[in-house]
């Protein structure tokens, strides 16, 4: 006797590591309703209807979010280069300055972790013609994406 399947949602971010002679690029991707949630919930609000965000508050949110140091430790900063809302997702852009794109990265990521038990994070790096992905879920510490000017390997 045929059962009926149930669909589980899918809990992920993506994001995009790239580099230029300026330092790096980070394009994170994630869905509005999830990112609408989980902002509010961090700025002690209750989460809109409509998934909308408040733009001050969905940066403090992913900056904190976001673990990002050289490969001493020390944090660095993201400055953002702007937000989108695209239908059902978010495009979200940071810039990190770096004297050399051959700059060690660490990164971290755990956004919407404190809203779903399941969250992966993906980072892809794509730099210097190499190309990796990384899995962050809840508790995973930082590591290594990029190391002598190509993605880590993961």
């Amino acid at each position: 006797m045929p059962s009926t399947a149930h669909a589980h949602a899918i809990h992920t971010t993506h994001t995009t590591v790239t580099a230029d002679a300026h330092g790096y690029t980070l394009t994170v991707r994630a869905f509005a309703d999830d990112l609408s949630a989980s902002v509010a919930r961090f700025s002690g609000r209750t989460p809109p209807p409509d998934s909308s965000v408040r733009v001050p508050e969905l940066l403090s949110y992913a900056t904190a979010r976001m673990g990002i140091a050289s490969a001493v430790g020390v944090h660095v900063v993201l400055q953002s280069c702007g937000v989108k809302r695209l239908q059902d997702a978010y495009v979200l852009c940071f810039r990190i300055a770096t004297p050399s794109r051959t700059a060690p990265l660490r990164l971290g990521n755990q956004m919407l972790v404190e809203l779903h038990a399941d969250q992966v994070n993906i980072v892809q790096c794509d730099v210097a013609g190499s190309r990796r992905t990384n899995l962050f879920t809840r508790g995973r510490a930082p590591k290594a994406i990029v190391e002598r000017g190509v993605c880590a390997a993961s």
